[in-house]
């Protein structure tokens, strides 16, 4: 922990010194800097807000993409899976815009995962199944088994009647 605590230093140090010249992508920078450690620390709070004030600053889309999905995560830590949804969407979104395909997955799963915490489970398995096939497009085998692990483990919460009728909904359109 000692490491973290005097990386943090450092970086708000930057920050401190990046703010009093006015060098706005040094700003952006040590927010991004300081955001990874707190989320490292699992400060999850310190890091949404310290991202959230990076947000104005960020240039492109392929940033906000990762920016929103890290926000997305830490609200996901904390539980909140509205957040964490509202996040993972604008993370995807972005990722569509840019056209890149492994950020779309990333931002899938974080979607799928919020959906399941907030019990929508039909949109959990519409969400999984998308993030699967960019997964199978990229040949990403990593990521093809993360997402069915993924899967298993959220439905293990479910009993298996629920579990079923998504699975059958999803493939038909009809429950089983």
């Amino acid at each position: 922990m000692g490491n973290l605590e005097a990386a943090l230093q450092s970086h708000q140090v930057d920050l401190e010194i990046a703010r009093e010249n006015n060098l706005i992508d040094a700003v952006s920078r040590a927010l991004d800097n300081i955001g990874r450690v707190y989320a490292r620390m699992k400060n999850y709070e310190a890091a949404i807000e310290t991202w959230e004030e990076k947000i104005p600053l960020v240039k492109s889309n392929l940033e906000k993409t990762w920016l929103f999905h890290e926000i997305g995560r830490c609200y996901l830590e904390l539980d909140r899976a509205v957040e964490a949804q509202d996040y993972g969407k604008r993370s995807l979104q972005c990722a569509e815009e840019e056209g890149d395909i492994e950020w779309q997955l990333n931002g899938g799963v974080l979607v799928a995962q919020a959906q399941v915490k907030l019990e929508n489970f039909h949109s959990a398995v519409e969400y999984f199944e998308a993030a699967l096939e960019k997964a199978k497009r990229i040949h990403n085998d990593a990521a093809r088994q993360a997402i069915i692990i993924v899967r298993l483990e959220h439905w293990s919460s479910l009993n298996m009647a629920s579990v079923l009728w998504v699975i059958g909904t999803s493939r038909n359109g009809q429950g089983i």
